[in-house]
């Protein structure tokens, strides 16, 4: 589809998402915009549904386009429009059902475009929801997704381990692959705090951060606190499908005085500096924004041992501690260790390792990929 941009003419990017949920790609799509914009390059953002926690921010960045908020049949006519009358030079999608769909979209405009097309979850089985439906809907994605992985000019993805698994689960060109760390946090955010320790007198305050999905396994952590014992305090900050469904499961378990459903939060990082415990425990991720903000703010964090991204950035416990996916056991007794004092990350150690995901770094990652120097 690329046959050879002109490096003098101005870069204009056309980012195609579902929607602007208060979501982690949703979330660097804005650092992206921000940051593009900040070197001279045009951005727009072209939405399925012009909503979302995130709608407001986007649209005080850039253009937003509406694609086909009622029929999804119309996705990739409409989508077609978008890009003759704005003419981008480089188009970047997340999802691999957004990216075919803006395949096709791309082919019907015959213009010369660069389709860069970002993976941000892991293609693991452990990924496919269960039963019959579950398993068809898996086992098409991994179709949709070869068909993606051929034709995309350029694929990005957000850690090695996903990089790793489309080198070894698809037949694509090992060369046209890039790994970039989402841009997470500007370096200026990442600086030394004093953090009261731990104290006995006054309950531990714990964290988690994440869409209320299936995905984010909030409904495990929330099963596994049954068995902490007090004191301790849970917030859990987001929104999502499964919020009224984990209220149940709260005042079931009578968990009510300890566990807080706190809705959206724009200041992800100040709540990491004022808790004690900072807790991921995903069924998978691609890579977890949220454990780079935590070792920013010098929080212990917990996280399962989710295909990809948590072992990458904490490393082998040497940053936070990984406890094996689906293993209430394990993050029972995390939870108690760290309560305890029985382990902490050296705060130092936190700082380093967090500058290695700076928001400065991917974006100069970003533009050197952009004008084909990577």
């Amino acid at each position: 589809m690329n046959k050879g941009l002109n490096s003098i003419k101005q870069k204009r990017i056309l980012f195609v998402l579902p929607r602007m949920v208060a979501g982690g790609v949703e979330r660097v799509t804005i650092n992206l915009v921000k940051e593009f914009q900040k070197n001279g390059i045009i951005c727009a953002v072209a939405l399925r549904r012009c909503y979302g926690e995130f709608l407001e921010p986007i649209k005080n960045l850039c253009q937003v386009f509406e694609i086909s908020p009622k029929n999804l049949i119309w996705f990739a006519p409409n989508l077609s429009s978008i890009i003759k009358a704005w003419q981008p030079t480089h188009i970047i999608t997340p999802f691999v059902d957004i990216g075919i769909l803006t395949y096709f979209a791309i082919k019907k405009t015959r213009l010369d475009i660069e389709w860069i097309h970002t993976v941000h979850s892991s293609h693991n089985k452990i990924s496919a929801k269960k039963g019959f439906h579950g398993s068809l809907r898996y086992h098409l994605d991994q179709i949709i997704a070869s068909i993606v992985y051929k034709h995309a000019d350029k694929i990005v993805t957000v850690s090695n381990g996903i990089k790793k698994e489309i080198i070894d689960g698809f037949a694509c060109d090992i060369k046209k692959i890039t790994n970039i760390y989402n841009p997470c946090i500007y370096s200026h955010d990442i600086v030394p705090i004093y953090k009261i320790p731990i104290n006995s007198a006054y309950p531990p305050r714990l964290l988690a951060i994440g869409r209320l999905t299936k995905q984010k396994g909030f409904d495990l952590l929330i099963d596994a606190l049954q068995y902490v014992p007090q004191p301790w305090m849970l917030n859990i900050w987001g929104e999502g499908e499964e919020k009224n469904s984990l209220q149940e499961q709260i005042d079931r378990l009578n968990l009510t005085d300890y566990i807080k459903l706190k809705g959206h939060t724009d200041t992800p990082i100040e709540l990491m500096r004022l808790a004690d415990l900072f807790i991921l425990p995903s069924r998978f991720e691609g890579f977890g924004i949220v454990l780079i903000e935590a070792l920013a703010a010098q929080c212990n964090i917990i996280a399962t041992d989710c295909p990809q991204g948590p072992k990458e950035i904490l490393g082998n416990n040497q940053f936070g501690l990984l406890v094996n996916n689906n293993n209430p056991d394990q993050l029972i007794q995390a939870i108690k260790d760290i309560i305890s004092k029985k382990f902490h990350v050296n705060s130092t150690a936190m700082i380093k390792r967090a500058n290695e995901f700076t928001i400065e770094s991917s974006i100069l990652a970003w533009i050197n990929l952009i004008n084909n120097k990577i």
